[in-house]
């Protein structure tokens, strides 16, 4: 590879709280699969993601991560998931973070452990003998919300071209899995043309499955911590007892090194930061049974 070449991530808006997860999987994926490639995620004046590398990747690439991704969920026991859910009892989830430590497999050999350190910090929720898991997680062991089980099904439904296609911008919209962490996923009951539950064609949520997939990897840049008040996931800042996900926007393009130290600074130093274009958050609140991302607000 010599001459510089990029990936416009025209599919994915930068005040999107899972279009952003998905640009940070993107980039630790070609980072993992082609190092000397020195993928850099930065991003446009005018909101979107852009991906440099030095020389140009070969046309399968797309094809090469979701077969990685497949082999990973499909093994038995799998090194990335121990269950539908991430929320499980402490013994299980050592044991199985113990076992991503050992996986050594291929280009992704660290996406395991990486992802376990996101998922919980191993604190035991008050209410039961079950690890508190990441702020991102929406699994709680009911219907439709098993998290780790939705993943998997994602990365099974995909084609090999569907990554490349959908960060370009190039797919439509399909009902699937869903992790609800795109602020259109909330849709209230007074505002839909009829009862949610009735099970009528046409309600259901149209998304990029290939987006959610990216977000569940862009979780390895949030890992989860032990605090003296319960486990903590970076990333996220409390005002008035409620919980916003906020994120960085920069120009230059920066590897994954880099951008794991910078998205995980005090949020208070980020605007502080030489490179910061941008700072955004999005509420993270209840309603109807589940939990969902507001529409981002710009704060810096």
């Amino acid at each position: 590879m010599s001459e510089e070449s990029t990936i416009e991530l025209t599919g994915l808006r930068e005040d999107n709280p899972r279009d952003f997860l998905a640009a940070l999987g993107l980039l630790r994926l070609l980072n993992f699969h082609w190092p000397d490639a020195g993928a850099g995620l930065g991003w446009t004046d005018g909101g979107a993601g852009r991906i440099t590398l030095r020389g140009a990747l070969d046309p399968g690439w797309s094809g090469t991560i979701t077969q990685t991704l497949g082999e990973l969920s499909g093994e038995h026991p799998s090194p990335v998931f121990h269950g539908p859910v991430i929320k499980t009892g402490p013994g299980e989830f050592r044991s199985a973070a113990l076992r991503s430590l050992e996986f050594e497999s291929g280009a992704s050999a660290r996406l395991p452990s990486l992802l376990y350190a996101a998922y919980s910090s191993q604190v035991v929720d008050e209410k039961g003998d079950a690890v508190e898991p990441s702020w991102f997680s929406f699994g709680n062991g009911q219907s439709g919300k098993n998290l780790l089980k939705d993943v998997a099904e994602l990365i099974c439904s995909l084609a090999p071209d569907d990554i490349g296609n959908t960060v370009v911008g190039g797919c439509t919209l399909t009902s699937g899995k869903s992790l609800r962490w795109c602020p259109e996923e909330f849709r209230p009951a007074a505002y839909r043309p009829h009862d949610p539950g009735s099970g009528l064609a046409g309600d259901e949520h149209r998304d990029h499955p290939a987006l959610n997939v990216l977000a569940f990897i862009g979780l390895t840049f949030y890992p989860s911590v032990p605090t003296g008040r319960g486990g903590v996931t970076l990333g996220f800042v409390a005002e008035d007892r409620t919980r916003f996900f906020q994120w960085p926007i920069w120009g230059s393009p920066m590897e994954s090194d880099e951008v794991f130290s910078f998205v995980c600074g005090d949020p208070a130093d980020l605007r502080k930061e030489r490179g910061v274009c941008r700072i955004w958050r999005a509420r993270r609140f209840s309603a109807e049974k589940s939990l969902y991302f507001s529409n981002a607000v710009r704060v810096a």
